[in-house]
């Protein structure tokens, strides 16, 4: 299942060359029209006006088809329930139940203005890109919050489509056939629903925590002042999800100014949980977190310290890349001439100014990635936080993440399982596992005790290892 909301916005035909505000008063003047019509013999003219439009916008009638595809189910629900329920004169008779005159013609006005009113909108807002209409929208005034709402549902929209045809796929190919659906495959099917549901809500929240970390909702920013050369300290540090045993406990340490220091160890060892408690996400249930001297308080707004989180899906919500980057320094309260300029120096840091005005849940992995990290620095944080930056990125990606991470202007603490990476970006590494800061120290030594690393459940990296050749020589890389 795709969305395909541009697919045919680049026509040409008349409706294309339309203007986006032309169209949205056009809209509103036909839906007051339709809305108006009470009598049968208009039934006729408005439907073939309908058809006639969306004819002459030369879109083809699939797209139309599948446009009315869902809300087709609330047609046929009204055109079986309306005639048995609505008015009092029977026409006609069918047992117990009685199909009445009002009703079928209450029914046939229903139908006829919701199918015409719903054909004229795929013509208005199948013929422009849809972030023209998000933009025109917001120059006619409508508030921010109603057009934000619309960018989220829409941007999950899309998530929701790609997971569903993922999940569709992979049932698929372990056999599963809607043809043949029965009883056991309804179960399946509910339950791919359910879990598709689970997904879209816990990532609904990540989304939001991204949102809170770039001052969404936040009455004002807490300014930090450096009053110590520490960027960053933790005293005695804990913190359990409700419910659960401390995912991070009795971690203390100090990062100075300028330091890139890499977070290693396994799958749960309470990495990416004690990355939420320094950001301020977690509130620590013992211990204090401090950036520069300055305590950081649970839920309130650091523009000092950021976040670039695992998954660019979870970073990106807004409409451009440009008004991703832009989010931060508004809710910061800068005005517009401080806010581009922190955006057109962000997206240069990370080389992704050709990337301003696109769509940002359409961009590559790697792209996707950069703006993610753009997004942040367009904060001028102090200290940045990055949580598995590599993930899913190719090797030209990966490569310029590298570039930026040893060139980075701001203080670093990298967690990843990329242990080569580490050792190429990293001048101090912390090996942590069940909660505990087990190692501190140069990356390079850490790395190469191969008892330390498997005990901790991670292997020596490539690089370290002696290689030896076939002249008997050892050969160990730098």
């Amino acid at each position: 299942m795709r969305l395909q909301l541009d697919r045919y916005a680049h026509l040409d035909s008349p409706i294309h060359r339309w203007s986006p505000r032309f169209k949205f008063a056009f809209l509103t003047a036909v839906v007051i029209a339709f809305a108006a019509i009470q009598h049968l013999w208009l039934v006729p003219p408005m439907v073939a006006f309908a058809l006639g439009l969306y004819a002459l916008s030369q879109m083809p009638a699939s797209y139309l088809i599948h446009r009315l595809r869902y809300p087709g189910i609330f047609l046929i629900t009204l055109i079986v329930v309306l005639p048995f329920f609505a008015g009092q004169t029977v026409l006609w008779q069918l047992g117990p139940l009685s199909i009445k005159t009002e009703g079928v013609v209450y029914t046939i006005l229903v139908v006829s203005r919701f199918f015409s009113i719903l054909t004229v909108s795929v013509v208005i807002f199948g013929t422009s890109p849809f972030m023209v209409h998000v933009r025109e929208l917001r120059a006619l005034g409508v508030s921010p919050i109603l057009t934000d709402t619309l960018l989220l549902t829409v941007r999950y929209l899309h998530e929701i489509s790609d997971m569903l045809g993922q999940m569709q796929q992979a049932m698929r190919l372990r056999g599963f056939e809607m043809k043949r659906l029965n009883i056991r495959q309804a179960g399946q099917l509910a339950g791919l629903l359910g879990t598709l549901l689970v997904r879209s809500y816990e990532q609904s929240e990540r989304v939001y925590t991204a949102m809170r970390l770039r001052g969404y909702s936040a009455k004002e920013a807490a300014m930090t002042t450096a009053t110590t050369e520490t960027a960053l300290q933790l005293n005695d540090i804990a913190f359990a999800y409700p419910g659960h045993q401390p995912v991070v406990t009795g971690v203390s340490l100090a990062i100075a100014d300028g330091e890139r220091v890499g977070l290693i160890g396994p799958n749960g060892a309470g990495k990416s949980s004690l990355l939420l408690t320094i950001c301020g996400v977690h509130a620590p249930s013992n211990g204090e977190v401090a950036l520069y001297g300055n305590p950081i308080a649970a839920g309130a707004f650091h523009p000092a310290v950021g976040l670039v989180f695992q998954n660019s899906n979870d970073q990106l919500f807004s409409s451009t890349v440009h008004d991703d980057v832009a989010f931060g320094p508004r809710n910061m309260g800068l005005n517009d001439e401080d806010v581009e300029a922190r955006v057109a120096d962000a997206l240069a840091k990370t080389r992704t100014q050709h990337l301003a005005e696109r769509i940002p849940h359409h961009l590559s992995g790697g792209e996707k990635r950069m703006v993610s990290i753009a997004s942040v620095l367009a904060m001028r944080p102090k200290l940045v936080l990055y949580d598995e930056p590599d993930a899913n990125l190719d090797m030209r990606a990966r490569r310029q993440l590298i570039r930026f991470l040893q060139d980075a202007p701001h203080t670093v603490l990298l967690a990843s399982h990329d242990l080569e990476m580490v050792l190429e970006v990293c001048d101090r590494v912390l090996l942590l596992d069940d909660g505990h800061i087990i190692a501190d120290g140069d990356p390079a030594t850490i790395m190469s005790d191969a008892a330390l690393m498997e005990a901790h459940g991670l292997e020596k990296p490539h690089s370290l290892v002696p290689h030896h050749h076939a002249d008997g020589s050892v050969h160990r890389n730098s």
